[in-house]
């Protein structure tokens, strides 16, 4: 049972990186410059590929001799899962983390048919050809040293989410608490706070979700300004320490 379900995370993450991986690729042509920063965790994977693949495998295998149901059947799944991901973290949050309404046949700008689409193609690649592939390698593998593997990145998984959440508390408090009333100075102490201590999460966070919009957008838009800010200057003067030292 331990070792199910090791394997069934090892393929979590590995979809992960890879989901990480094409979202890169796909931002970087879309946007004509070099995108490296995605999702709101602080390592390189993006749960929400992970998710929509393990759920593609376990349901959809019965389906791979038929093209077209099992490509139906991912767009489905996958578009389900966006929907759902978007619209509980902009009720926690009360912030919109990714908008489609610029593009044609969208749903409230959660998900949109070209995605869809694509869902589709990844359907039938990740079931016939990759998913099979991986799952070879996998069990290569002793069945001690796939728990084991699995259990530590788990565990690293585990503090990354709690890391981010954290930081995503903040940024609902900056984002949300102060919208009924004026307390410009008041946000302005807070936040100032918060980037010192946390100046890399939050521009890696408001970095990877350019469009990020809620309540207060433009609370969030100061933020993005002062944490590269912050970590512009915190660079010139790691740089003036090293001139120091050479000389």
């Amino acid at each position: 049972m331990l070792y199910k379900f090791c394997t069934l995370f090892s393929l979590f993450m590995f979809y992960s990186i890879l989901g990480y991986i094409v979202e890169i690729i796909c931002c970087s042509i879309y946007n004509k410059k070099i995108i490296l920063n995605r999702g709101f965790l602080i390592g390189p994977y993006l749960p929400i590929y992970g998710v929509s693949c393990i759920a593609m495998d376990l349901l959809l295998v019965k389906y791979e001799d038929d093209l077209i149901v099992l490509a139906i059947m991912s767009m489905l799944i996958c578009s389900i899962i966006e929907f759902v991901t978007s619209y509980i973290l902009e009720k926690i949050f009360k912030v919109r983390w990714w908008d489609y309404s610029q593009r044609r046949f969208n749903i409230e700008g959660r998900i949109c048919l070209f995605n869809s689409f694509l869902f589709g193609l990844g359907g039938l690649l990740l079931v016939r050809v990759i998913n099979p592939f991986i799952k070879s390698i996998i069990l290569g593998f002793s069945k001690t040293w796939v728990i084991i593997i699995s259990l530590i990145i788990m565990l690293l998984f585990i503090t990354d989410i709690v890391i981010s959440v954290i930081t995503l508390s903040k940024i609902k408090i900056l984002s949300h608490k102060y919208c009924d009333h004026d307390a410009t100075d008041d946000i302005k102490k807070r936040f100032n706070e918060t980037l010192k201590k946390n100046s890399f999460l939050l521009t890696k966070l408001l970095n990877a979700f350019p469009k990020i919009s809620g309540k207060n957008k433009d609370i969030i838009v100061e933020i993005k300004k002062k944490a590269n800010k912050f970590r512009k200057k915190l660079k010139e003067k790691n740089q003036k320490l090293k001139e120091k030292r050479k000389k």
